[in-house]
């Protein structure tokens, strides 16, 4: 049975997420133009595929059936940690946190300032028990990293609890603040680093060529679930796949920093000699090579004369993967040692992935093992 307080936090997060599906919604709009207007690579059509795919998810339906009527009788502060990668970083987190029953404080990079703020006051004005609080660094340039650092020691004092998924490959700063604040392991839900990987054959569909480079070059290449490195039979011509990527980029333009970023790595690509393409203005960057994960926009190609090359590589780095990509027929063949996904479908997980339930167990041991710091 979910308890009524649930209930009305589930009714409110759904028509909230149901409104701000709506383009011209105040609210979004007024967010979008702030989050356009900071220091990321969001383009308007990353903010239009995240606020279509990921807001979809919140139903009443899936909401209740993700939670499983999960609810504490002795709520916790929890501080969540947003990336700010992609649009709504965080955003399945603070549900989390709601929906159990807990109070969010909600630590926002200067990347992402205005979305998840804007989809909490929405929330709150239906349900006014869903409070949620966040701090932020200053924009002034002299004073930003130490204020960034004030608030989130400020941040960090004040909960009892932390949900962080950092940007970066860097976990174990988070973990170092938790210890300097006092946090126990058992209060921690800290993400390590992960990319998604893909496994093709050359029998691919046109479509699947379109759904893997949107995988590969969506939100410039940033996030979670981005298609960072592709297995491909030696020999394969990559022209297919290049010229889908070429498409999604006449139909997506990168944004305007990305070129940018990538012709460092072009020119190091080119003076070591390694084999690789790149679109016209350098909208994406593929290089073909050993299977080493490259910065964002950049994919890399690796050859495989036997598939088994590839799954033996995929068990190895098992604890670094979000997903594995490939067409259908292939999903037999690979290891299940992360979720298996057709392509076009990386950026688009449900709530209740592997990572939704996690957090909810997560939250569900807070409420009977952790005590409030004012009881200590």
């Amino acid at each position: 049975m979910i308890p009524e307080p649930q209930t009305r936090i589930i009714e409110a997060i759904a028509e909230t997420a149901a409104a701000w599906r709506d383009d011209d919604h105040p609210p979004r709009r007024s967010a979008a133009q702030k989050t356009l207007a900071a220091p990321n690579r969001v383009t308007e059509a990353s903010l239009s595929y995240a606020f279509r795919h990921r807001l979809s998810g919140l139903t009443e339906e899936a909401l209740a059936a993700w939670l499983r009527g999960a609810w504490v009788d002795a709520p916790q502060r929890v501080g969540i940690v947003a990336a700010g990668e992609t649009p709504l970083d965080g955003l399945r987190d603070l549900v989390a946190v709601w929906g159990t029953g807990h109070r969010p404080q909600v630590a926002l990079p200067a990347s992402a300032p205005a979305l998840l703020p804007a989809f909490a006051a929405s929330v709150e004005e239906r349900a006014p028990e869903a409070t949620a609080s966040f701090v932020q660094a200053e924009t002034a340039e002299a004073e930003t990293a130490e204020a960034e650092t004030a608030d989130m020691g400020a941040l960090f004092d004040a909960v009892d609890a932390v949900i962080a998924q950092p940007s970066g490959d860097d976990p174990d700063a988070c973990r170092q603040r938790c210890e300097a604040h006092d946090i126990p392991p058992a209060a921690r839900h800290i993400r390590s680093a992960v990319v998604s990987v893909g496994v093709i054959d050359g029998h691919e569909t046109e479509e699947e060529r379109e759904d893997l480079a949107a995988d590969m070059l969506l939100h410039e290449g940033k996030g979670r679930p981005r298609l960072a490195l592709l297995w491909a039979p030696r020999d394969l011509s990559p022209d297919p796949y290049l010229e889908a990527m070429a498409q999604f980029r006449g139909a997506v333009p990168a944004h305007e920093d990305t070129p940018g970023a990538l012709q460092m790595q072009q020119a190091f690509l080119e003076a070591q000699d390694v084999s690789h393409a790149y679109a016209a203005g350098l909208q994406f960057l593929v290089s073909r090579a050993d299977p080493s994960v490259q910065p964002p926009g950049h994919v890399r190609w690796t050859e495989y004369d036997d598939r088994e090359e590839a799954t033996a590589w995929l068990r190895e780095h098992e604890q670094r993967l979000y997903a594995v990509v490939a067409r259908e027929d292939l999903h037999d063949a690979l290891p299940p040692v992360a979720p298996i996904l057709k392509p076009g479908e990386a950026h688009g997980a449900p709530i209740d992935d592997p990572e939704g339930e996690a957090v909810v167990d997560f939250l569900s041991a807070l409420g009977a093992g952790v005590a409030s710091r004012t009881e200590m």
